[in-house]
């Protein structure tokens, strides 16, 4: 009689061999190597849709802001006792890890939550020490100031931990660099008086095309941007090259590629429409 699963001494054999085991191992390291990159790139297609939301409820408040307050948009909003202001306080909220060239010095720290312009739209029930999570990108990995320069380009210190929203109050800033098409050295206290003279051109597709928020992160790197493009590109929060979260005047918002040595391009501008070359109006 034959007997199933025996040896020719007759012993049972168990267990895998060592080539087996080998072979299995190789499989399982296989299967890791293809599985981790696409479960990093779904983890961080969420961080980016998120992202979207937040800038999309962020648009629909700025409109909401504009009904109220007529043709303007919230740049800045200085605080009697801050000795700098910031690209942040539009919305935000107190910054849990100040940034120590600043300290409490500066305006994000001196307003609260539900002191910010846009916070009554998009979030209303904030309080002082509220920190809504509608300024809060997921992807955010920058600190708020970064260093940008036209040669070295965007650097960042490894040992850095901190995000934008952590040193700053939030991960968006509004876009200031509009007045760089009317003087090449302004303050902030021009902002109101030249806006009043740029917002009656942003009608129509205008609005459509121009950007007023972004993540921190470009707001850094756009410091260099210049119209023979002197500037600088690097990638972004969601590790694709030069693509970048923005909300646009109309209150929509898009994750599109920008070529950022540039201070506008076709579809997208954070100059007043009028700056630029005619082939882009």
């Amino acid at each position: 009689m034959r007997f199933p699963y025996s040896s020719i001494n007759g012993r049972r054999r168990s267990g895998f061999t060592l080539l087996e085991l080998l072979v299995v191992i190789a499989i399982i390291a296989v299967l890791i190597s293809v599985l981790l990159p696409a479960l990093k790139m779904a983890r961080e297609n969420g961080k980016r849709i998120k992202c979207m939301s937040n800038m999309k409820q962020i648009g629909v408040g700025q409109l909401m802001y504009m009904e109220d307050n007529g043709p303007y948009v919230p740049w800045v909003k200085p605080h009697p006792s801050a000795g700098w202001r910031s690209q942040f306080v539009w919305g935000g909220f107190i910054a849990p890890r100040p940034d120590p060239t600043f300290g409490t010095n500066i305006d994000y720290m001196k307003w609260g939550a539900d002191e910010r312009p846009i916070s009554k739209y998009v979030a209303p029930d904030a309080i002082r020490e509220s920190t809504p999570e509608v300024y809060i990108c997921p992807g955010d990995r920058t600190r708020g100031f970064g260093i940008i320069s036209g040669s070295a380009g965007w650097t960042l210190n490894p040992h850095d931990t901190w995000t934008s929203w952590q040193a700053a109050g939030n991960s968006y800033a509004v876009n200031w660099f509009w007045m760089d098409y009317y003087r090449a050295n302004w303050s902030t206290n021009v902002m109101a008086e030249y806006s009043r003279e740029f917002m009656p051109d942003m009608v129509g597709g205008n609005a459509s095309e121009f950007i007023v928020y972004y993540e921190s992160l470009m707001h850094n790197i756009m410091q260099d941007s210049t119209h023979l493009g002197q500037g600088v590109q690097r990638y972004g929060w969601h590790f694709e090259f030069s693509k970048h979260v923005v909300v646009f005047l109309d209150g929509h918002s898009e994750y599109r590629f920008m070529d950022t040595r540039y201070p506008y391009g076709v579809g997208w501008t954070i100059w007043p429409k009028r700056g630029l070359p005619d082939y882009l109006r």
